[in-house]
């Protein structure tokens, strides 16, 4: 993904002021490779997954649970899922809201879903994301994936 002008700033601001070790090292010898090593380990900063497969979330439900879904339920199941072919953007609050709502709130599936829906974020995905980012109230990424090498070198670079 093409960061913004503002993203790259972002990016070059927050190595220049982080202060774990390994980065402040990495730095002072402009090492981009281990900075880009560095910002793609994962943090304790937890994210809504945009994207879970239908093989992942089938392996989630409980057959049982799904089984006892009245009508109205298991339509909406079948829209959030798009008849069990799309894939899920837990980021979504709506989304979530069709989990919530499809599935009680006792149930295992719906306990499942949600957390498959959760990851921990990189130090990069961090720097970017909104809220929170606990595990029970994950944060929302604005970019996802890795940082490249050419991104860091470019973000020092320029800004």
């Amino acid at each position: 993904m093409s960061l913004t002008n503002a993203q790259y700033t972002t990016l070059a601001n927050h190595i220049r002021a982080n202060i774990e070790p390994e980065v402040v090292a990495a730095l002072a010898i402009r090492n981009d490779t281990e900075l880009a090593k560095l910002y793609n380990l994962d943090t304790d900063f937890y994210v809504w997954k945009t994207s879970i497969t239908p093989d992942e979330y089938r392996g989630a439900m409980v057959w049982t649970e799904v089984d006892t879904l009245n009508a109205g339920n298991a339509r909406i199941w079948e829209w959030v899922t798009n008849y069990f072919t799309g894939n899920l953007d837990a980021s979504d609050a709506n989304v979530r809201q069709g989990i919530a709502d499809a599935f009680g709130a006792g149930t295992t599936t719906r306990a499942n879903l949600l957390e498959l829906g959760k990851k921990l974020a990189s130090l990069y995905e961090e720097v970017f994301a909104t809220g929170t980012g606990t595990e029970a109230t994950p944060g929302t990424m604005v970019l996802e994936g890795p940082v490249t090498l050419t991104q860091i070198s470019k973000a020092l670079n320029q800004f």
